[in-house]
């Protein structure tokens, strides 16, 4: 037999030369291994002809691919994350599996499974995140960053949420809602119920809304004149420019996904509510993509609190709402503080970091003072009435 005959006529050949003595000659004539040789004959043996027909050469079990049960398993549970308003991407359904302490297939597994299930919208526009610029400052209460949004109730009523976030945690360390639009007694009741669960921070990030800045504006505002006298240092963003803002900002979304899956809320006391156990799973549950896949409680515990520099000893933060006194004084820590018979009978809040002593009525400031530590009775200063404007609680 000479030169190279058909694939077929190969191995019709190699099959039926057991008649030839020297295989490694036959092979060498046909460009053929010996072990293409045995197969062929083998096969022929066994099946005859159609054993010598072309097979696809791909494994039975072929390597790297997922099975079905886990592919079923990754787009069920991406179902349930959505029904219950969390985030359901790659990142998020393997924090998920992982957390069932069962196996977990990788991030990018698990992103060609969901889009070749169709579940991925492509959006070959959207600008790459290889492409942005995260900030993100070094230490917990070095900044805040502070927003409200707008909501609604059932009935459809608006109500406007204020939120308060650690910059270098993500920790949602204030949260409420009030009916209407934002005012500065939300926003302030916010910030104050924060700073008396997590200590005041370095700076107080915001944008240029009236409620929380009027630095573009060439005034103050009650809760830039409120931090100050805390020795937190307000400062905004530039106009037109919400990436400035842009963790509060993305944190928007993640709420109202949440709000939709599990509202909507009749009253304001019961979105209040929610509100709260809100907070407690994005602090403590959900996993925090820009954290590594930490929560952002575990982000803010594990580091060293900053403080403002005006008072940089670790003296504890406390918040107490008390009335004042028949004699005109009010209660704040280890002190009593003179503020006038015109105050009796209202109920103030007042917020003690050391000796430093800050009292409000609502979100407007009454009285601040660096108490002398030799005397539990702290007089009013002379100029107090000239300082400090009287306001009736319903101001």
């Amino acid at each position: 037999m000479a030169g190279m005959v058909a694939a077929m006529d190969v191995r019709m050949a190699a099959v039926l030369a057991g008649a030839v003595p020297n295989v490694a000659g036959f092979c060498r004539e046909q460009q053929i291994s010996r072990q293409t040789f045995y197969k062929w004959r083998a096969r022929f043996r066994a099946e005859g002809v159609a054993g010598l027909a072309v097979r696809s050469r791909r494994p039975h079990r072929p390597a790297g691919v997922t099975a079905a049960a886990v592919e079923d398993a990754v787009v069920l549970l991406r179902k349930q994350l959505a029904d219950d308003g969390a985030d359901n991407g790659p990142d998020s359904i393997r924090s998920a599996l992982l957390a069932g302490r069962g196996g977990a297939p990788s991030r990018a597994t698990i992103a060609r499974i969901l889009t070749r299930r169709g579940l991925v919208v492509p959006a070959p526009g959207k600008r790459p995140k290889s492409s942005l610029h995260r900030f993100v400052y070094a230490r917990p209460n070095e900044c805040w960053q502070s927003d409200w949004s707008q909501w609604q109730l059932r009935d459809g009523s608006p109500v406007a949420i204020a939120a308060s976030m650690d910059d270098h945690s993500r920790l949602l360390v204030g949260i409420g809602a009030g009916l209407g639009d934002a005012d500065l007694a939300l926003t302030w009741s916010v910030m104050a119920e924060a700073i008396g669960r997590y200590g005041i921070p370095v700076r107080s990030l915001t944008d240029n809304g009236w409620v929380y800045s009027g630095h573009r504006r060439g005034i103050s505002v009650a809760f830039e004149i409120n931090l100050r006298a805390l020795g937190c240092q307000p400062i905004c963003s530039s106009p037109h420019h919400p990436q400035t803002c842009g963790k509060i900002e993305r944190h928007w979304q993640t709420l109202k996904r949440w709000l939709t899956a599990h509202g909507p809320y009749d009253q304001l006391a019961e979105l209040n509510h929610a509100l709260s156990d809100y907070q407690s799973y994005y602090n403590t549950q959900r996993p925090h993509r820009a954290l590594h896949g930490a929560t952002p409680a575990q982000t803010y515990t594990t580091s060293v609190k900053a403080r403002p520099a005006t008072r940089p000893l670790p003296t504890p933060v406390t918040l107490a709402h008390n009335k004042v006194s028949s004699a005109g004084a009010i209660s704040a820590g280890a002190y009593l503080i003179n503020l006038g018979r015109a105050w009796v009978g209202h109920t103030l809040t007042t917020i003690t970091d050391g000796e430093h002593i800050t009292i409000l009525n609502g979100p407007h400031l009454v009285h601040v003072l660096d108490a002398d530590p030799t005397h539990r009775y702290q007089p009013a200063p002379p100029d107090r009435a000239r300082t400090y404007r009287y306001r009736h609680p319903t101001q």
